[in-house]
């Protein structure tokens, strides 16, 4: 459901641009598109198919339509969805406001509440802790229960890459705040309403030279953090 609401979006902006590039990395997924502007998805590396050919569209991305791609994400591929993904990001560019939001003050945690991350956010847990919150981290093959009673959810979004973000907000209870975040979050808030959902916070391709230097070498957030601009909007008002 939410690939399917995020590549018609993306789709509306696309304008029959191509990809010129896009380096599946070990850490991230990019995409260029011939206009200029890029964007990112996770390497899902620990997902990843297995044998020699990992992935069947090797060597033939380049020059290939956007569009065609963007209905890779979701897809039994993860590969193919973190390419869908990127594309996705680089067509769907958030506005120039949506980078003086901070996620910290927008998620207003007060201490003894019950933060639940879906996977781990280790630059985060320290500013989580020092707010007085309970943190809980729930990884990939953990059970969902703990979403039921908590106060705040914080979901990667690479659960859209491989498909568990329905689950995943199935699971909710009636925390106050739910957000997706990550650089592979996309700015498409539309596909989000009606859902749990109340904040998106990713993160922008700055520095386009810098980032594919990192991403084809094998580098993650913390490399190249300096090269990427974060942005935090809203879904719907929070509890």
């Amino acid at each position: 459901m939410f690939a399917e609401k995020i590549a018609a979006l993306a789709m509306e902006k696309c304008g029959g641009l191509h990809l010129q590039e896009a380096i599946v990395g070990l850490g991230f997924t990019l995409v260029c598109l011939d206009g200029g502007a890029c964007g990112l998805a996770y390497t899902l590396r620990d997902e990843l198919e297995r044998g020699c050919d990992v992935f069947g569209e090797a060597g033939r991305l380049a020059g290939r339509e956007a569009g065609e791609v963007l209905a890779w994400i979701g897809s039994g591929s993860v590969v193919a969805s973190a390419v869908g993904l990127a594309a996705a990001n680089a067509l769907l560019q958030p506005p120039e406001e949506a980078f003086a939001s901070d996620l910290m003050n927008m998620l207003s945690l007060r201490a003894g509440e019950r933060v639940v991350t879906v996977g781990r956010f280790r630059p985060m847990e320290p500013m989580l802790r020092k707010s007085g919150a309970q943190l809980e981290v729930i990884e990939r093959e953990d059970p969902l229960d703990s979403l039921r009673d908590c106060d705040v959810a914080l979901i990667t979004a690479t659960s859209i890459i491989n498909d568990t973000m329905e689950d995943i907000l199935s699971a909710m209870g009636g925390a106050r705040e739910v957000a997706i975040l990550g650089p592979s979050t996309p700015y498409a808030p539309a596909a989000f309403a009606g859902t749990p959902v109340t904040l998106l916070a990713g993160s922008a391709v700055a520095d386009a030279d810098r980032v594919r230097a990192v991403v084809r070498e094998g580098g993650g957030t913390q490399t190249m953090e300096k090269s990427l601009r974060r942005w935090a909007v809203r879904v719907r008002k929070g509890g």
